[in-house]
């Protein structure tokens, strides 16, 4: 028997073809849906993570070295934003123990830089830490090394009291320190203060432009051989000069001091080229320097 097709089987197919061409839609319109929802998630996630690690205060850091506490059960490893150089240095140095390997985020630390001259050794200005570890647990210090030096010259005695076990220990390091050119470090005597021995460093602008720089020094007494404290009661007067034009630049901010011997103002440079910024320094309102300078040229 043939089968008969009416207009009525004609109008049941056209349906079912509308209704099975909704449901690819609604499915390819979903599928995209969620494809779009993924990347998105994905994207955020990258952004996520990029923000996590710009916030770890060890990015772009580099690994000086490492060496046991010994007597505390621990293992100091210490960072640089840089290969140790004459001039202010920041350090970072990580606390392990040495048992389960865990980070001590809670401790004690002092830290000493001792230069060994054969006859005789010295030491140079250090920022030591506070009895609280800093972000992610590392400890940030700084060291102004004065001179430059070999590993078998130049060296950390890291003095660290672990609060985790309550033990104390020191661990020594030696390390390189680089000279550099112009220089970075100001060793004088102050005549006119008593004959005060006093280290100077630059800090900033580390890369000078065109413009409005920030201006930081850090001016310590060495007051023996192995201390250096900071001189906080100075007044800095700074006064810009390019040489080869013969004129200075208007718009600078003498340098104040903020804390632990770090004086910071601004200082305008207005042309590329070799500038001296000449420090005039005070006590009580008396000049008694103002004949050092320190050498910056711009590209």
């Amino acid at each position: 028997m043939k089968a008969v097709y009416s207009a009525s089987n004609k109008d049941t197919n056209i349906k079912y073809k509308i209704i099975y061409m909704k449901t690819l839609l609604i499915k390819l319109l979903v599928t995209a849906t969620l494809v779009t929802t993924l990347s998105c998630t994905k994207k955020n996630q990258t952004v996520t993570n990029s923000q996590t690690v710009t916030t770890n205060p060890t990015n772009n850091l580099i690994k000086i070295g490492e060496v046991f506490i010994t007597g505390a059960k621990t293992k100091a490893i210490i960072y640089s934003t840089k290969q140790f150089e004459v001039g202010f240095n920041e350090v970072y140095i990580s606390f392990i123990d040495s048992i389960d390997g865990s980070t001590i985020n809670s401790g004690k630390l002092f830290l000493q830089a001792l230069m060994n001259m054969g006859t005789m050794s010295h030491g140079c200005p250090v920022e030591n830490s506070t009895d609280s570890a800093s972000t992610n647990g590392y400890y940030k210090t700084a060291v102004v090394f004065s001179m430059p030096g070999t590993s078998s010259e130049w060296s950390l005695n890291i003095n660290f009291q672990n609060k985790k076990n309550g033990l104390n220990g020191l661990g020594t390091i030696g390390v390189n320190v680089s000279n550099t050119t112009p220089s970075k470090v100001k060793n004088i005597t102050l005549a006119l203060d008593s004959n005060k021995k006093v280290i100077i460093s630059i800090l900033q602008p580390s890369n000078p432009k065109v413009g409005t720089n920030d201006f930081e020094i850090t001016i310590h007494n060495k007051l023996t051989s192995v201390s250096f404290p900071p001189i906080t009661n100075y007044s800095v007067e700074i006064v810009p000069e390019m040489p080869s034009m013969g004129h200075g630049s208007p718009n600078n901010i003498n340098p104040i001091h903020t804390a632990k011997g770090h004086y910071l103002g601004k200082v305008n440079f207005t042309m590329t080229g070799l500038w001296y910024v000449h420090l005039n320094i005070y006590k009580n309102g008396s000049l008694i320097s103002n004949d050092q300078y320190f050498e910056f040229t711009l590209q």
